[in-house]
Formats: C-alpha cells, structure tokens, sequence
C-alpha cells in the first residue's frame, strides 16, 4: 500500500524545522504518528545535504536500543556533521531515560528531531518539563473525511458517506466487543 501524506501534518511539522525545538508527534495509538514520521522521510530523504537516523522501537532491528546511552551510541554512528541531521524515533518511550539523549542532541548544529509516543506520560504536561521546555507537540488525530476518502480510493459523494458511516458503526462495535471481553 501506498503511504498517503497527510498534508495539514506535514506541514505543520515542517514548519517547526530549524527552530530548536523537539518536534513532538503525540496521540493515541494506531492514530498514524508512524505514518506522519514516515512521509517525512520519504519527503526529506531525496535532500542530497540531509542525515536521516531512523530508529522504530517497534521493530526488533532496535531492540538493543534499552536506554539513553544505547541511543547516544546508535545515533553517534549514524550523525553526520557535515549535513543536516534529522532524528526520527517512533514509539521513544520504549527506552529508559530518552529525554536525556534528545535534549543533548537539540543542542547540536543543524540539527532537528522528531519523536512519537503514545503512553500516558507522553500525552501529559509532564512532557515539557522532561524536555526543558523546548518542544513542539503536535497532536495526531484520525483521518479526517477527505483523507478517510484518499485512503479507501473513494470519491465525494452519498454512497462514500454511508461507507464512511458503516465503517465507524463496525469499528465502535467491535470496540464495545473488545471491552466487554
């Protein structure tokens, strides 16, 4: 499948580049932070003076990555000094004591990270502290209508509304089923 970008988040996030500030990527999970995170490579990568450091901690491939100086060590490998380093690393509160990594890279030249997450303590205030105040938190939501008809290849109009419709009934229904088991 196709990734689809979500335009409204990609420029959003592209408009806090170069600004100093944690880009940070929160919602619910299964809402498409990974997505966002995913068009943004996909955008930035073809720069010929950019370093993306990609790390998912829902992959295995990162599953070495335990805590903050495991991540220093993998991105220290990875950056490059002599371009514009972009650190990407979805689902970061899989690793003890991120912020302490992120909020030391920040400070480096030409330089710009990007997080997700999706527990509890990423979606509180507690958020700006752990970062010293320096990030940008944008919240993810679902689909809206328009992307809703992008994503299922349909086109504006009554039977794509209805389609709409039964998909939200079924997705509440088995909700309410998964709740109650």
């Amino acid at each position: 499948m196709d990734l689809i970008s979500r335009k409204y988040y990609a420029d959003k996030v592209d408009s806090w580049l170069g600004k100093g500030q944690i880009i940070v990527l929160v919602g619910q999970r299964r809402i498409g932070k990974s997505f966002v995170l995913k068009d943004f490579m996909l955008r930035h990568e073809v720069e010929t003076d950019t370093n993306i450091i990609y790390i998912d901690k829902e992959k295995k491939d990162f599953d070495f990555i335990k805590n903050y100086t495991d991540l220093n060590d993998y991105i220290d490998k990875k950056f490059a000094k002599e371009k514009h380093n972009f650190i990407l690393i979805d689902e970061i509160q899989d690793i003890e004591e991120w912020e302490r990594s992120v909020r030391s890279y920040r400070s480096e030249d030409n330089t710009d990270i990007i997080i997700t997450g999706s527990n509890a303590r990423m979606l509180s205030s507690d958020l700006s502290t752990l970062l010293s105040g320096r990030c940008q938190e944008i919240h993810v939501h679902g689909l809206s209508y328009s992307e809703f008809l992008t994503f299922h290849e349909l086109e504006d109009n009554d039977d794509s509304l209805v389609c709409a419709k039964s998909e939200l009934t079924m997705k509440n229904t088995f909700t309410t089923i998964y709740k109650v088991f």
